[in-house]
């Protein structure tokens, strides 16, 4: 039996055959950690302890899970105690560990150790936080989460469908998670229109949730490689939380051709599918003769009581598209020729890449000052022609010297050109800021479209005073374009000013002051406030009460807060000092917030499904 012993010791595990030889070292401390425990050859620990009640790891117990275990001994039972909570679960032979293997996936006070199971997750403290802060969490593997966001990559990028069964494409995903088993082309398709149903019941529940009324937009959009006309509807509402809100409704084929009645059928058949009819408050389109015979269809179409003043401002005319119309007609009667001469330039000095080399090297020798690239506009986007001029005239020197030295570069801009287009980049300077504002997503207001216009409506006529006659020629084409869509600045932009406590009446009278001549002036301020007392009355009537406001007067000028994004701000603040005094006969402050007050309490308590709500311009 002697021979089939085993002594144990910290440092080595040896036969009884050689504990002579180790005997006859002297030189080996011995201490009672060192002392050899005598086992069962079937049963070797991995580890002891001096609580009785413990007992050891064996070579049995091959399991990972035990590092995170002790065996003990409660009573007559055999407990796993758990080195986290020191939760005991059952710890027998016949007990498994697949229930200790579960308690560690959700142990409340473990701290993950294996590297191999943990992940590097970035997390920012707040969103003006450039830095992000790495923190070691466990990781689990989820199939599902997988192919949600394997749809959700497809859907983001367009990519085509048919990359899932790639073979690239799926070793690539084996070697980022071996565990992810990439789906076939049917069912990924299925996961997109699975995500496609999601997000339009989340907008679904959102619409219905707005108290306010929907404003549309809508436009054509024509694929390149199809050739086809595809139309979109965005809805624009403000939500309970009185937040600007855009979502896509719909994104529909439509088949040519494309007359008014087709685009009105369309368009309807995409407002009932969203029971949009009744809450409807303007659908704002492009500025062309199919549309405004698609707009008087459709103005037919849905009940004149649900509009509001029975339909006067369903069909808004795109700000956007009528600063695009106002420039384009004021370029190409003057500088059209040397605009397409330029154009040509850019596309000639943009055609290969030699070229763009040879144009920049030329480009850091003269004008070593400037990096823009050359950029081609797309011409029916007049902000992408000004971007083109701008950056062009800054090479003109460069320009001049490439003519000399390339025999194929033809028609090169002349100096009248230049001359002409850098003096009209300088105008329509605030045309470009003025655009850039309308083209926003979830800033622009209706109270911010007013003082723009208006500013722009006094930059042109300040142009007719100008010594160059291009010049001149050029405002007066844009007077005209001007005046054809904004000669009586919309209403709604003018109520949404008076409603800014900021401004209230005092900025209409500042810009109409000049704008109109005196009798002009009276007739459109009393045109803005009679437009609110008709809206304030509508809605009361609707909402059950009597405003009674039409036996008031105007609005107070009020006070008003300086902005710095606009030019005639500080001139404004002078003109409410001037004229704060002498503007007698106007509402007084507490009867503004008292009808300001009710529109809001109104809109706190409107029923949208018993087809009431409230005003929510575009």
């Amino acid at each position: 039996m002697s021979s089939k012993r085993f002594s144990v010791s910290s440092s080595s595990i040896c036969t009884g055959e050689n504990l002579s030889e180790m005997s006859n070292n002297a030189s080996v401390p011995t201490s009672a950690s060192n002392t050899p425990i005598a086992i069962d050859d079937d049963e070797s620990p991995l580890e002891t302890n001096s609580d009785p009640s413990l007992l050891p790891i064996t070579s049995r117990h091959t399991s990972a899970v035990w590092s995170d275990f002790k065996r003990k001994r409660v009573g007559d039972v055999i407990k796993a105690e758990c080195n986290h909570c020191s939760k005991l679960l059952a710890g027998g032979s016949k007990a498994g560990t697949t229930h200790l293997k579960d308690h560690i996936k959700i142990c409340p006070k473990r701290v993950c150790q294996d590297l191999r199971q943990t992940r590097m997750f970035g997390t920012k403290k707040n969103l003006n936080d450039k830095n992000d802060t790495m923190t070691l969490a466990p990781y689990e593997f989820h199939q599902e989460d997988g192919r949600r966001d394997l749809a959700e990559m497809i859907i983001l990028h367009e990519y085509p469908i048919s990359m899932v069964e790639h073979i690239g494409f799926r070793k690539y995903s084996k070697t980022l998670q071996p565990g992810f088993k990439v789906p076939s082309r049917n069912t990924t398709r299925k996961d997109i229109m699975k995500r496609y149903e999601l997000e339009k019941e989340n907008v679904a529940t959102l619409l219905r949730k707005a108290k306010g009324k929907i404003a549309l937009t809508t436009d054509m959009w024509t694929a390149d490689n199809q050739r086809k006309g595809y139309m979109a509807v965005t809805s624009h509402f403000i939500d309970n939380t009185w937040k600007l809100q855009s979502r896509i409704i719909r994104f529909l084929y439509v088949p040519a051709p494309h007359t008014a009645e087709v685009l009105a059928d369309a368009l309807k058949e995409s407002i009932q599918s969203w029971n949009l009819d009744l809450r409807l408050s303007s659908i704002t389109v492009d500025n062309c003769s199919t549309n405004d015979a698609m707009m008087e269809i459709l103005k037919g179409v849905f009940p004149y009581g649900s509009l509001l003043l029975r339909g006067d401002f369903f069909h808004m005319r795109c700000c956007a598209h009528i600063l695009n119309l106002i420039v384009q007609d004021g370029l190409s009667a003057v500088v059209s020729n040397g605009v397409q001469r330029i154009r040509d330039s850019v596309v000639f000095w943009t055609a290969s890449d030699k070229r763009v080399q040879r144009f920049e090297q030329v480009a850091k020798q003269i004008t070593p000052e400037c990096s823009r690239k050359l950029a081609l506009d797309c011409k029916t986007r007049w902000n992408s022609t000004y971007e083109m001029l701008s950056i062009a005239t800054s090479y003109k020197e460069v320009f001049v010297v490439l003519s000399a030295r390339n025999n194929l570069y033809k028609n090169p801009p002349t100096p009248e050109d230049w001359e002409k287009v850098e003096k009209i980049c300088e105008h329509l300077e605030v045309f470009s800021k003025t655009t850039l504002s309308f083209s926003g997503t979830n800033y622009p207001t209706a109270n911010l479209y007013f003082p723009k216009i208006c500013a722009l409506r006094i930059a042109i006529s300040g142009w007719l005073l100008s010594p160059h006659d291009y010049v001149r020629k050029m405002a007066d084409i844009m007077l005209q374009k001007y005046n054809k869509y904004w000669a009586s600045v919309n209403g709604l932009m003018g109520v949404a000013t008076i409603l800014d406590p900021r401004y209230k009446m005092a900025l209409i009278r500042f810009y109409f002051a000049k704008i109109f001549d005196e009798h002009d002036f009276e007739i459109e301020v009393r045109r803005i406030s009679d437009l609110l007392r008709r809206l304030v009355d509508e809605y009361g009537s609707k909402m059950g009460k009597t405003q009674g406001s039409s036996n008031q007067q105007d609005f107070d000028l009020g006070s008003s807060s300086k902005s710095n994004e606009e030019t005639f701000m500080q001139e404004f603040a002078e003109f409410l000092q001037q004229d704060k005094d002498s503007n007698c006969g106007e509402f007084k402050d507490d009867e503004y917030a008292k009808l300001v007050g009710e529109l809001e309490e109104g809109f706190e308590t409107c029923d949208i499904d018993s087809g009431t709500s409230g005003l929510c311009t575009e």
